[in-house]
């Protein structure tokens, strides 16, 4: 019984840790400019995003951003810098990192002019 408390006790702590390291990621977007197709009618906007990583004592090994409906790439060559995984999250590139106190830049054109719905799923510091 002590080691099954025990072990919920570190669970507990790990998972508060986990939830304190995606506070220390932020994730903006600024929008680059917008335009309508000539030939389908249709409007895309181009985000720049910024990831910064607010935690000043270590770098960022990987990160996962989820995405939702929002995000609705104008094609597949419209996202670079980044990695979009076939459900749709976005990862660094491979041997990417972000120093503590840094960021990271990528971009993507989409269909529309709001700004997709992005938010940290995980992120690993080393």
């Amino acid at each position: 019984m002590k080691v099954i408390f025990a072990l919920c006790v570190m669970l507990l702590a790990l998972s508060v840790a986990a939830a304190q390291h995606h506070n220390d990621i932020t994730i903006n977007h600024r929008m680059v400019g917008t335009w309508t197709d000539s030939q389908t009618g249709q409007c895309f906007s181009q985000f720049e995003v910024t990831i910064t990583n607010a935690c000043n004592s270590a770098r960022v090994c990987s990160l996962c951003i989820g995405t939702d409906a929002t995000c609705r790439l104008r094609d597949n060559n419209s996202i670079w810098n980044v990695v979009r995984l076939s459900n749709g999250d976005i990862t660094l590139p491979a041997n990417q990192t972000i120093n503590a106190g840094a960021s990271y830049t990528f971009g993507y054109i989409v269909h529309g002019t709001v700004a997709p719905t992005l938010c940290v799923k995980s992120v690993s510091f080393c």
